[in-house]
């Protein structure tokens, strides 16, 4: 029995048959008598024979496979969002090919540039925070100009014309700072170490308005994930304040972190809202109150959308909002 794999040209040598023949008994084609069919599948198994699926998308136009293009996995939300596109792709006559850009937009584009060129049917995409700050999405509208299908989630870019999948991101911390406001909290800061990204712009502009509306001064504090933990302390050591808001899993962790080492009590002296996994966050002391995106929701949306657009033939350029809720729990 053959250890490595048979190509097509070598299956029709050993079998003595044309490569059509073989091709159309493999696709069970009615052309092929039930007994060349089984005695071809028979031989195939033998010889460890399978398809090249890039060869025969870039002859169909069709690989029945999707690119996943994520920052990371060690991100929670993305891990989850993972799990969640994997349950509808893995229902489906798809497979996927996972990609890590860590932030980076070289990452993203030569990514792009390999998975276009026939190898992928569609793309599910969280753009990184450096095309972000770039501006440069070309290797979208390339892709799209090839017919690909595109469905960003999280990590949207608004002006290229595709499926969106979002979380009311504005409306959400509006909604946790006025709940802070109503426990009588009144010096409310906000903690974020994603001030590149739009969804960063967005919770930072609902903050702002919910403190304006309650005619209360508003503080941002912005920094990358090495710098926040030193800029809320030094904020903090010169600053009173009783609420926090942290957008994002690092700058809660340095809320909790700042607080424990200044010996302020969560939540008598310091309120807290986060951003956390619904999985870490019951296991904190005391338990953090979250902001709860519904991670795997989004990414199975993302997945069920770009298959139906792969079905049908047809893109889309609309926005779906996942509601986002609050998780009550002691910090707050």
């Amino acid at each position: 029995m053959a250890s490595s794999r048979t190509t097509l040209k070598e299956l029709a040598s050993i079998l003595g048959l044309s490569i059509s023949t073989i091709s159309k008994a493999l696709n069970d084609s009615h052309e092929i008598s039930d007994a060349t069919k089984k005695r071809i599948v028979k031989t195939a198994k033998l010889y460890n024979y399978r398809p090249n699926k890039i060869a025969l998308g870039l002859k169909s136009g069709r690989t029945n496979t999707i690119a996943v293009i994520i920052p990371s996995v060690q991100n929670s939300f993305f891990a989850r969002a993972l799990y969640g596109i994997e349950s509808v792709i893995s229902n489906s006559d798809y497979t996927a090919i996972v990609c890590i850009t860590k932030e980076s937009h070289e990452k993203e584009v030569a990514n792009f540039d390999m998975l276009s060129n026939g190898v992928v049917d569609g793309f599910i995409v969280a753009v990184s925070e450096e095309t972000q700050t770039v501006k440069n999405f070309s290797h979208y509208e390339d892709a799209m100009n090839q017919g690909k299908s595109i469905v960003m989630f999280d990590r949207v870019i608004d002006s290229i014309p595709c499926t969106k999948i979002k979380t009311n991101d504005y409306t959400a911390i509006s909604e946790a700072t006025n709940n802070l406001i109503g426990s009588k909290r009144n010096q409310i800061i906000l903690v974020s170490a994603i001030n590149n990204l739009n969804v960063g712009k967005q919770r930072t502009k609902g903050y702002q308005k919910a403190m304006e509306h309650a005619g209360l001064s508003s503080v941002v504090l912005e920094a990358n994930l090495d710098q926040i933990e030193n800029v809320l302390k030094d904020y903090a050591e010169n600053n009173a304040f009783d609420a926090v808001i942290a957008l994002d899993t690092d700058a809660s962790f340095a809320v909790y972190k700042v607080a424990s080492e200044l010996g302020k009590n969560i939540p008598s002296d310091i309120a807290v809202i986060g951003y956390m996994s619904e999985r870490i966050a019951p296991y904190l002391t005391p338990e953090l109150t979250t902001i709860n995106q519904h991670s795997y929701t989004m990414g199975e949306t993302a997945a069920k959308m770009l298959l139906a657009q792969l079905e049908s033939k047809q893109n889309t350029d609309q926005t779906i909002l996942i509601d986002s809720t609050l998780s009550h729990r002691v910090s707050s």
